[in-house]
């Protein structure tokens, strides 16, 4: 196969299409949040000025920063991690987030944990990185090569189910409260930032901004079309691998009023280690799964149910994104090359 497989989301109205539209060129501008790079695309009238962009964007990464972040140590998730048991009142964003996330959780039986945050930090991904020599006796690297941390996927790294409390955690809507049972560590990454590029979105709307490819970290939204009358075309990085025969050489997404996010441990790795766990068991990742991809239209729901699909594996992850009627992309390691797997909802897109 040489023709790029395109994803186009369903439903696209011309209207919409031409009350987004502007006459004027594409601006675009970069920089650094959350440890990793953001861009935004957007077009605008004359009298938006980037600088008053750029302000409401760092606006919203402090926000998103001062109540989510696991590396500020005084960070609200952070207060709530060292907090003795009882419940603790939450800003409106947080509380939010780690509502879908616990969602999240229940829907996947835990195999998308955000309470992980004790396991992260033994793993190296934390900001307090923690070695453990037994952990590193334990798992050695199958070429010889490392004496470290290396994944063998036969061979998962485990840490026990103290560590994995996400149950534990109980809500109250009405008041905004989370209840800190006691040593109960969250783990935000895998669903703020999303969330951060949603809050964007809606800050440059109210700026009087239609048209926008916003991304932060490889999670994108895109609103309205470009001047041109095109979507935001935004193409999927899912294997490390080239693709296996008869498999489309790539995967652009349409984003159009939609969001995509991906999962998966092709490209972060610390030493042979995956960044990504499976909530049930404190396990670090490893397998046949090389990304998933997620497209929904909210980046927050793309980003955490990216990990939470990748998390479960392609035979359940499959399962699970059928039953929620969620668009994904599975990339499958194969001695072949790499190959995709699309939900219902995904193929749809195909046309």
């Amino acid at each position: 196969m040489t023709d790029v497989r395109l994803l186009i989301p369903q439903g696209m109205k011309p209207a919409d299409v031409r009350a987004s539209r502007i006459d004027a060129p594409v601006r675009r501008l970069s920089g650094a949040t959350m440890g990793t790079g953001w861009s935004l695309s957007f077009a605008a009238e004359e009298d938006v000025a980037n600088t008053h962009v750029i302000a409401a964007l760092d606006e919203t990464f402090a926000l998103v920063i001062r109540q989510m972040s696991g590396w500020e140590p005084q960070s609200d998730l952070c207060q709530f991690n060292r907090a003795a048991p009882g419940w603790r009142e939450l800003q409106p964003e947080f509380f939010h987030v780690l509502a879908r996330a616990l969602e999240i959780a229940a829907l996947t039986e835990g195999a998308y944990d955000p309470a992980l945050g004790a396991v992260v930090d033994r793993l190296g991904f934390g900001p307090t990185p923690l070695v453990i020599p037994e952990a590193r006796s334990a798992i050695r690297d199958p070429s010889g090569q490392h004496d470290s941390l290396a994944m063998d996927p036969g061979s998962p790294l485990r840490f026990g189910r103290d560590d994995t409390r996400w149950r534990d955690v109980q809500l109250d809507a009405a008041n905004l409260r989370a209840y800190q049972p006691g040593g109960v560590a969250l783990d935000l990454s895998s669903i703020a930032k999303g969330y951060a590029v949603d809050l964007c979105a809606e800050r440059l709307r109210g700026l009087g901004v239609p048209s926008v490819l916003m991304e932060i970290g490889g999670e994108f939204v895109g609103q309205g079309v470009k001047p041109d009358a095109q979507p935001w075309w935004v193409a999927l990085e899912l294997a490390e691998t080239a693709p296996a025969p008869g498999e489309p050489p790539g995967t652009d997404v349409a984003l159009v009023n939609l969001s995509v996010a991906t999962s998966g441990d092709f490209v972060r790795r610390r030493e042979g280690v995956s960044h990504l766990l499976y909530g049930r068991t404190g396990e670090a990742l490893s397998g046949e799964l090389s990304g998933v991809a997620v497209m929904h239209a909210r980046c927050m729901d793309a980003d955490g149910w990216a990990t939470a699909l990748f998390a479960l594996g392609l035979s359940e992850g499959l399962a699970v994104a059928e039953g929620q009627g969620l668009a994904a992309v599975f990339a499958q390691r194969t001695a072949d090359g790499a190959r995709t797997h699309l939900t219902a909802a995904a193929q749809a897109m195909t046309g």
